[in-house]
């Protein structure tokens, strides 16, 4: 994970950014450590607050299996930038 924010509504957002010159893909082993981190970091921390998981990636996220399960949000890394 690359970034964590705890908000006051009892949410936790775990983001992942990525850079790719394509759609960025989940594929199954990408999916299945991704929710190993969910899950480490839920018991490390004890939390009893939602976890999302938030991809942020160079030009979006291809719709599978996979991200549809897995991921709340995407965003591509035009929102971090002023224009």
């Amino acid at each position: 994970m690359d970034l964590v924010i705890d908000r006051r509504d009892q949410v936790i957002n775990i983001f992942e950014v990525k850079f790719s010159i394509n759609s960025f893909t989940i594929d199954k082993k990408y999916a299945d450590e991704l929710r190993r981190k969910i899950g480490v970091f839920r018991e490390e921390t004890q939390t009893r607050k939602s976890v999302f998981l938030t991809m942020i990636t160079t030009f979006g996220l291809t719709n599978n299996q996979y991200s549809t399960s897995l991921v709340q949000n995407a965003l591509t890394m035009d929102v971090l930038f002023v224009k």
